[in-house]
């Protein structure tokens, strides 16, 4: 599964598999990216938001690995949403992990998280925010670009006057929870979809309709999850910090047939996250 890649429009290569790291701090963030890349994980995900980078940065620099053979995104807040605030937090992002570059720079969403989804799209201020992305990939500061949580609008938005096309939308889509359509557009436009919480932050572990499916070809829930999500062309970025975990989230050598993928596709829509449901991503409101 390690050496299993996409490549994006420009030619860069990310891993399909990769370690997510949201709700670690920063020592827990360091050992896990120790961790995950003893255990051949080479490609980590992290966000200003989630207050660890420093923490990855230096996982990443204690691993023992070559700064080249390691893919690692981050996501600019998504609060910020001028040009100099974003080239400012690209900066601050360097120093904090201590890297020379970033392998994918995000939008961590098309608006600030306490107006997720309401009515001000930002429009204007996300073709400002590319602009100084581009700017940044122009530099080398980051070797490929991309959204997250965009829906179909707002990637038209940046489409229709940016210079460089997002390479990536990085999603919620998970069984019981797959935009299909938001996908299939992001793919026709030639955007790379990755999918966080691809086990539904553990929300999808005790649906029994999953569960006879996973027995069926002798695996986890959670390994049947990763794995529909690959099927659909997907990046795939589970988190833990249980080194158990990351190697049963790697052991993905099965295939599920189309009547499976299928059966998958339609299990009834998620209702609860549980106690994470509070956040923007999973339906929740920030006030």
């Amino acid at each position: 599964m390690f050496n299993e890649t996409y490549k994006f429009l420009n030619g860069v290569e990310i891993p399909t598999l990769g370690l997510g790291t949201w709700l670690l701090d920063d020592a827990q963030a360091a050992q896990a990216v120790r961790d995950a890349i003893s255990i051949g994980y080479r490609h980590i995900d992290t966000a200003q938001a989630y207050m660890n980078e420093a923490g990855v940065g230096e996982g990443i620099r204690s691993c023992g690995l070559a700064r080249e053979q390691l893919f690692i995104t981050t996501k600019v807040a998504a609060e910020a949403k001028t040009y100099d605030a974003v080239t400012q937090s690209i900066d601050e992002s360097l120093a904090k992990m201590g890297l020379d570059y970033i392998d994918l720079l995000i939008i961590h969403s098309p608006q600030p998280w306490v107006e997720f989804r309401e009515d001000n799209r930002y429009f204007e201020e996300n073709k400002e925010v590319w602009k100084a992305m581009e700017d940044a990939y122009k530099t080398g500061k980051v070797k490929a670009i991309g959204l997250s949580n965009f829906l179909e609008d707002d990637i038209e938005n940046i489409l229709a006057s940016c210079e460089i096309k997002p390479m990536v939308n990085q999603i919620l889509a998970h069984v019981s929870n797959t935009p299909f359509e938001l996908i299939e557009f992001c793919q026709k436009n030639d955007i790379l979809v990755e999918a966080y919480s691809p086990i539904a932050h553990g929300a999808v572990l005790d649906n029994a309709e999953v569960k006879v499916i996973a027995d069926k070809y002798g695996v986890s829930v959670a390994q049947l999850c990763l794995r529909y999500d690959i099927q659909l062309g997907l990046v795939v970025i589970p988190k833990t910090a249980n080194p158990d975990h990351m190697r049963n989230n790697a052991e993905l050598d099965f295939v599920i047939s189309d009547a499976d993928m299928e059966a998958l596709k339609n299990v009834e829509p998620i209702q609860n996250y549980g106690e994470h449901s509070f956040f923007p991503v999973f339906g929740g409101k920030l006030k």
